[in-house]
């Protein structure tokens, strides 16, 4: 069993120690990988090749995910599917968010309604 304690501080931390200085790598298990993500005034941001999802620790800003711009607060969940361009703007100071890949390069099939 994997247990590790993954704290905002060890979050931090991570980014702190990653050569990008924005994003740092708590855990990899399988296909799953959780990081902190906290850029420095711009979002550079290209396409993943798995699905995400943000999990905003801190700050406010907007989000764009394809053609979409939202406002994010602290508390929320973002979910960016495969090869999506996606980016944060106009973020403050504090911003850092929690992220999550999951699943196949591509991303995984949308689940098909039942009936």
């Amino acid at each position: 069993m994997i247990q590790k304690r993954m704290t905002v501080a060890a979050a931090l931390t991570a980014v702190d120690e990653s050569t990008d200085k924005a994003y740092g790598i708590l855990l990899e298990h399988g296909t799953l990988e959780i990081g902190c993500y906290k850029p420095d005034r711009v979002d550079p941001q290209q396409p993943h090749e798995r699905d995400e999802v943000y999990f905003v620790q801190s700050g406010s800003g907007f989000f764009i995910c394809g053609d979409d711009r939202q406002s994010f607060e602290a508390g929320e969940a973002l979910f960016v599917p495969a090869g999506m361009t996606h980016r944060f703007e106009d973020f403050s100071a504090d911003f850092a968010a929690w992220v999550v890949f999951y699943g196949p390069a591509g991303g995984e099939r949308p689940a098909t309604p039942s009936g």
